[in-house]
């Protein structure tokens, strides 16, 4: 029977290892972003279609400065390497200069409506009745010492009303001026010209960003050496992901190969045969292979996190495998049988306690932890389906010879906590427990800002800075979002706020900002202008003012109302910014600048229809905290569902007790978070997930340990104990700030849960003790 049960277990491992095969081979696709593991109830869909576009418009952004203080060098210096951009095919620098022909094309835009196009600053002189001023400063601009305008733009626009226009439109970057068909600015001697285009693939692509970042890094090693003193800046999302991708690959390089190394020279060192680290390379390796396999056939794709998470938690699944090559120590269990005998009730009710608390995670409406919990039940599985059915049949190895020693050592642990003579030891140190964590709670806080989540490369920081400084571009990832029915009524909504957004910048709350109306009023307000243009300006000022500049007496044109500028033309004809700022018909997107009082911008908008301000980063921090307070009430109720079983076993004192270490460890691991100064994040609550598991697995193998084996139970715990931190404790020492608050709660938690899990004996104890009364 079991023979057959082997088989039909190697069958299904194959087949999972040839769906994997296939998938590998077709190109495993997997999520990055961070709302992929909400859930789908908590996801907007406007908001996160809006989220998803301004993201993208500000991410695929590429932006360099090439100083030097000869102009020439520069622009010079500058073309070269927009070429050398460009010719990545990666890079498309179009559009971005503001030569004499893209000029032309947006007064041939925008000449045909000049009617209905005002600037903000002549509506309101017109609305309050001061048409002179405007004609008076049209008179100023034409006789001034540096009057620019020609006869013909006179006759067709004698108050100079569309150049106002033109001047007042919202461009960032308002501190650079077109030179040349460039953009540039001069400061402090030197000439800063800047290059800058929009990527045409993914920022957060390691092809991608390997690919741009050496181009860039070659081509300014190459005009650096060829023009001495220049200095070349950058800023853009794919160079903080290129950063960000090299630090985090160098740390799992490093930190995996230290644990790999560790791991290998432990169990070598300690059994000193090749069969026992084969044994659990094997049911670790189809542990994880069938979790990988059946999450992707059951979802389709994963997130990173998900198989980051997931991956980790089948390290529980090693414990398994140790435990039964631990039997190898005790002469007498000299039969493979019989070690799997002996082990066999642990692993399976530390397997049962395991998916109790992955099967909760599982009910959960997070497709983020569904996915995790899934991936570790069937991995948790397969492992131990491996080790009770093959290993057995696999291993020929006869009881070790040596280890006395460890024995002895291993089982130091186990009389500290019932050795009469240290009650008052141990008394001391429960109450020091107590003490330290009590205070590490007390100075215990949350703080799921996403940005401290973020290892960003201070290099990067400063060039960015600089830049901003510089041509003024400090476009906030916060972005006003507009929606309505339609365009037009989007637009009217956007000419609403514009007012407050206006007062809110005279208050300092923000620098400013970018609307599509700013660039397209709504038609009803380009029928509002022309009655004013012609009720305010035309039929009072027009025939002395046209006298004064010689031009013949002419009747004001005639204004034809279904004539209007439309949004779509002007998208069309590729006026700047209005691609990424609307978003859809009836949903568009104001650019701020300069954002510096979100919560005064919220609370003015709140009475505008349609109109709320987006914080991505304030949304996804609120988001993760949500998350944190989920998954920790999930782990508390994993930790109920498994006292039934527990119960079962040991009774219902007996299995109080068995719960014990792992709560303590779960309790004062974020206690030990607190002594060390750190906030408390969603990364340290799913690594309790972690400890409550392993945990729950250390008590089980102590109460199913009797006092003949008791120094072969505890070898083995020591062994899942090292294994582990070796794992996930050197997490701990990564510059990632979300990894290393994982690491740091595994690294305490584990700790704890290893040195209080002797504590589980005495149920298992107690109760054989009142069955043989």
């Amino acid at each position: 029977m079991t023979r057959l049960a082997a088989c039909l277990w190697l069958i299904v491992v194959a087949l999972a290892g040839g769906y994997l095969g296939l998938r590998v081979h077709d190109g495993l696709s997997f999520r990055t972003d961070l709302l992929a593991l909400l859930p789908r109830e908590e996801q907007d869909p406007v908001l996160q279609r809006a989220n998803e576009a301004v993201s993208r418009a500000l991410g695929r952004r590429v932006v360099a400065l090439v100083g030097h203080p000869d102009r020439t060098q520069a622009r010079a210096a500058a073309q070269r390497l927009a070429d050398d951009l460009a010719a990545t095919g990666l890079i498309d620098t179009r559009g971005e200069g503001v030569d004499a022909e893209r000029m032309r094309r947006l007064g041939a835009l925008y000449f045909p409506h000049r009617r209905g196009l005002l600037s903000d600053a002549d509506r309101a002189l017109l609305t309050a009745g001061q048409g002179e001023a405007v004609a008076t400063r049209a008179l100023s601009q034409v006789f001034g010492f540096v009057g620019m305008a020609d006869a013909g733009l006179l006759r067709a626009d004698p108050f100079l009303l569309l150049q106002s226009f033109f001047t007042s439109l919202p461009f960032p970057m308002s501190r650079l001026a077109p030179d040349e068909g460039m953009l540039s600015l001069t400061q402090d001697g030197t000439t800063w010209v800047l290059v800058a285009g929009t990527l045409t693939r993914e920022p957060f692509e390691l092809a991608v960003q390997d690919r741009v970042v050496g181009v860039l890094d070659a081509a300014t090693a190459a005009l650096t050496a060829q023009h001495p003193g220049l200095k070349v800046k950058r800023l853009g999302a794919v160079f903080f992901a290129h950063a960000g991708s090299q630090t985090a690959i160098g740390e799992s390089s490093l930190i995996g190969g230290l644990s790999m190394a560790g791991t290998v020279l432990l169990i070598l060192l300690v059994f000193r045969r090749a069969g026992p680290l084969l044994h659990n390379v094997l049911a670790l390796g189809v542990g994880i292979g069938a979790g990988l396999a059946g999450s992707l056939a059951l979802f389709g794709e994963l997130h990173v996190a998900a198989l980051l998470f997931g991956t980790s938690l089948i390290g529980v699944a090693v414990d398994y495998s140790l435990h039964y090559s631990a039997g190898l120590f005790d002469p007498a269990m000299a039969d493979p049988r019989a070690r799997l005998r002996h082990v066999l009730p642990g692993i399976t009710l530390g397997l049962a306690t395991t998916l109790i608390g992955y099967a909760t995670l599982a009910l959960a409406p997070f497709p983020g932890l569904r996915q995790i919990a899934v991936f570790s039940v069937l991995g948790l599985i397969a492992a131990y389906l491996t080790v009770v059915l093959w290993l057995p049949r696999l291993d020929r190895g006869m009881p070790l010879a040596h280890g006395r020693t460890l024995l002895r050592l291993s089982a130091r642990l186990w009389r500290f906590w019932e050795a009469p003579g240290l009650r008052g030891v141990r008394a001391a140190l429960l109450l020091a427990a107590a003490v330290a964590g009590a205070a590490g709670l007390w100075r215990l806080h949350a703080d799921d800002d996403v940005r401290r989540l973020q290892a960003l490369s201070p290099t990067l920081v400063a060039e960015q800075q600089e830049i901003q400084r510089l041509i003024g571009a400090t476009t906030a990832q916060q972005f006003v979002l507009v929606q309505a029915a339609d365009d037009e009524a989007a637009l009217r909504r956007q000419e609403q706020a514009a007012d407050i957004l206006t007062r809110l910048k005279t208050e300092g709350a923000l620098a400013g900002f970018q609307s599509p109306a700013s660039f397209v009023p709504s038609a009803a307000r380009q029928r509002e202008n022309r009655a004013l243009r012609r009720d305010a300006l035309e039929t009072p000022h027009l025939a002395a003012h046209r006298a004064q500049l010689g031009l013949p007496d002419e009747p004001p044109a005639k204004d034809d109302p279904a004539a209007v500028l439309t949004l779509d033309t002007a998208v069309a004809a590729g006026v700047p910014l209005l691609a990424d700022l609307v978003l859809a018909p009836g949903l568009h997107a104001v650019a701020l600048q300069g954002l510096t009082d979100p919560a005064a911008v919220r609370a003015a908008l709140a009475g505008v229809e349609g109109v709320r301000l987006v914080d991505p980063t304030a949304d996804f921090s609120a988001l993760l905290a949500q998350y944190r307070h989920r998954a920790l009430w999930l782990v508390a109720l994993s930790a109920l569902l498994m006292v039934p079983a527990l119960a079962w076993r040991y009774g219902l004192w007996g299995g109080l007790r068995t719960m014990l270490p792992p709560l303590a460890a779960v309790i004062l691991a974020p206690a030990v978070v607190g002594l060390a100064g750190q906030p408390f994040t969603f990364f340290h609550a799913m690594a309790l997930v972690l400890v409550l598991a392993v945990g729950m697995d250390y008590a089980v193998f102590c109460a199913e340990g009797d006092a003949a084996h008791r120094p072969v139970t505890l070898l083995a715990v020591w062994l899942a104990t090292l294994t582990t931190l070796l794992s996930f404790g050197l997490l701990a020492f990564s510059g990632v700030a979300a990894v290393h608050g994982f690491g740091l709660t595994m690294l305490a938690g584990i700790a704890l849960a290893f040195f209080f899990s002797p504590l589980a004996a005495r149920g298992r104890v107690q109760k054989v003790a009142a069955g043989a009364a």
